[in-house]
């Protein structure tokens, strides 16, 4: 493609950023460049910084989970169907100080209110009520009441904070939160419609004295300070409910409750994210996640895990979820298995086994080298990708993947501004269509990622690769564009790769490599399948974990 001499750099990267121009075409006007230059000029990088600025701006007005939060005026959150907090505007993330990513345990919530919440919207469509906390000052909790109603689209509950204060209700949700009695809940109910003690007294055929005992109740139940103040905020919340079956969604039918818990801790002032599912009780796994398929998003990968009989612990590696980049001078591999160590010792955590998405096998061959001996019996595989030692294997890929690679070998500033082109196109496409930066026009992937048992969890990993703009795939290059093939020739337990025939980003051809480096290495191909195994053969893959533990 020609280049005038009027067009600038940040037009074409403009031009990328609308669609009209691919990263292909970009990559072909900058190649000179890239030859000439090993470090980007000063007047080059004002440009891309100058148009990267305001498209990145321009991409977050457009992305759906943030515009659903932030028209709200309130405190506002989006949470999935595990009870993941998706997206929160300023006024939420200052009100609880919490961010994307975090659980609603973050919030005060348990597992058993989040639960009850759920049945209340399952059995009476509309919305409820949740009952939160925020915090004032040292470990000062404030009781916060939200409207939560059920988004279909996008899987997910959205929540309003109703005045930044708490009470308000209606019948069962009164009844749940605040313990209001059958009577009490009508006795507010007429207090919110503007009726004094003697008038209730009146329609209900009480003595007013009686009355009167039940709203000293109900303020002691809803921590209010006069009948007027139980009145507005009930007469609010009975407002909004009212409006909501006409807003928002019908939950679908209740489903088994297979929980994905979420904790967090510090490890050399770096916030390390992690996740827990499956049996409490079973054999321990120690899942490594890739760039593409989250760490428990999937419901499916929890529920075969429980059934299995694995309690599976997910680190969130750096740049991805919760966890913070490595330090500046820091190797992000060591960095990987630094966290990884300190999480397993944190929660007296020995895996028997490791489960390793796409990279994550990089990761989880320098950790095993690092584990006690005899603890860790073997890894499984899914999706992985051999040592890149040949340009061969790169241009085999489909050129929307393989580009990044080249992008990083010729120059990183290169990488960086394709990998933010990335993320604004992520945004555009929005939480349910994301993954066709990753699969658009890959068979049999893209008709894969998009059958719909498999859309929550591709809304939960939206937000799990884009809570940091992208930066967990800047060091994913980083790692695996350094020569790991000695990991994998001093491999000492038992390696299982689980490959789809028809995967085009790693062929099948090109795993030969994993046989040459090790005589450990087990490969079991599927037919018909591609990089999607993950989430196209979840029951197979969880099975071939339990197995290798029994082996």
């Amino acid at each position: 493609m020609s280049v005038s001499k009027t067009d600038t750099l940040d037009y074409w990267v403009k031009e990328v950023a609308e669609q009209r121009l691919e990263l292909t075409d970009l990559i072909d006007i900058l190649e000179p460049v890239v030859r000439e230059y090993a470090v980007l000029p000063n007047d080059m990088a004002l440009q891309l910084s100058t148009a990267l600025i305001d498209i990145e701006r321009n991409a977050l007005l457009d992305d759906q989970l943030q515009r659903l939060v932030n028209d709200q005026h309130a405190p506002t959150l989006a949470v999935n169907e595990a009870g993941q907090i998706l997206a929160l505007n300023g006024g939420a993330a200052r009100l609880f100080a919490t961010l994307s990513g975090d659980g609603l345990v973050a919030l005060g919530v348990s597992r058993e209110q989040f639960k009850a919440f759920r049945d209340r919207l399952h059995d009476q469509p509309g919305s409820s009520l949740l009952k939160a906390y925020s915090f004032d000052g040292e470990e000062q909790k404030k009781p916060v009441l939200l409207v939560g109603s059920y988004q279909h689209h996008l899987r997910a509950f959205v929540f309003m904070a109703l005045q930044h204060h708490w009470p308000e209700t209606l019948n069962r949700a009164l009844h749940e939160i605040f313990g209001l009695s059958n009577s009490e809940c009508a006795v507010l109910a007429a207090l919110s419609g503007g009726a004094n003690a003697e008038q209730i007294a009146q329609q209900r055929g009480s003595k007013t004295s009686t009355v009167r005992q039940q709203i000293k109740s109900i303020l002691a139940k809803l921590d209010a300070q006069s009948a007027t103040s139980a009145a507005t905020l009930a007469a609010a919340a009975a407002s909004v409910m009212s409006e909501a079956p006409q807003q928002f969604d019908n939950l679908p039918n209740a489903v088994e409750d297979w929980p994905l818990f979420l904790g967090e801790f510090y490890r050399d002032g770096r916030r390390v994210g992690w996740r827990r599912f499956g049996d409490p009780r079973g054999r321990k796994v120690l899942m490594i996640h890739g760039p593409t398929f989250g760490a428990g998003e999937y419901v499916t990968d929890r529920r075969l895990a429980k059934q299995q009989g694995l309690d599976v612990l997910a680190i969130e590696r750096p740049g991805y979820g919760r966890t913070d980049q490595p330090n500046r001078l820091d190797d992000a591999l060591q960095c990987q298995v630094a966290d990884a160590m300190a999480l397993l010792q944190q929660q007296s955590f020995m895996p028997e086994r490791l489960l390793a998405h796409e990279v994550g096998l990089i990761t989880a061959l320098a950790l095993q080298a690092q584990l006690p001996k005899g603890h860790c019996g073997g890894i499984v595989g899914v999706s992985a990708a051999p040592p890149f030692l040949q340009q061969q294997q790169i241009n085999t890929m489909p050129t929307h993947q393989g580009i990044f690679i080249q992008a990083a070998r010729h120059a990183p500033w290169l990488a960086r501004l394709l990998i933010r082109l990335l993320m604004v196109k992520t945004r555009k496409l929005g939480p349910k269509r994301w993954t066709d930066v990753v699969f658009d026009g890959v068979d049999p992937d893209h008709a894969v990622i998009q059958r719909p048992e498999l859309r929550a969890g591709v809304i939960g990993t939206y937000s799990f690769n884009l809570n940091q703009s992208g930066a967990g795939f800047e060091v994913d290059l980083r790692v695996m564009l350094n020569d790991w093939m000695p990991l994998l020739q001093a491999c000492n337990v038992p390696l299982t790769l689980l490959h789809g025939e028809k995967n085009q980003t790693t062929t099948v051809a090109a795993l030969a490599i994993f046989r040459e480096a090790n005589e450990r290495v087990d490969i079991e191909l599927f037919p018909n399948e591609g990089l999607t195994l993950a989430v196209s053969q979840p029951s197979a893959i969880w099975q071939r974990v339990k197995e290798s533990l029994s082996a």
